[in-house]
């Protein structure tokens, strides 16, 4: 039997954490327990279509950047 070994490079990892999405993951998670915690597990839906609408804007901004960077 073969083991799967990941296949996430260090680069790859720094990027994720440079660009945010780690950290905006990290804030949905600990957004939905403690919603649940306290007893608003009706909000947690309101709090994922925050981090949707937060997650796109900080991907599109990081692109915009980027390609501002190539283009000089």
């Amino acid at each position: 039997m073969t083991t799967i070994q990941p296949s996430i490079n260090t680069t790859v990892l720094k990027s994720l954490l440079h660009n945010g999405i780690v950290h905006r993951a990290l804030a949905l998670a600990v957004a939905t327990i403690l919603l649940i915690a306290i007893h608003h597990p009706t909000w947690v839906p309101y709090a994922v279509s925050l981090y949707a609408i937060w997650n796109a804007a900080a991907v599109t901004l990081n692109a915009v950047k980027a390609a501002a960077a190539n283009a000089r």
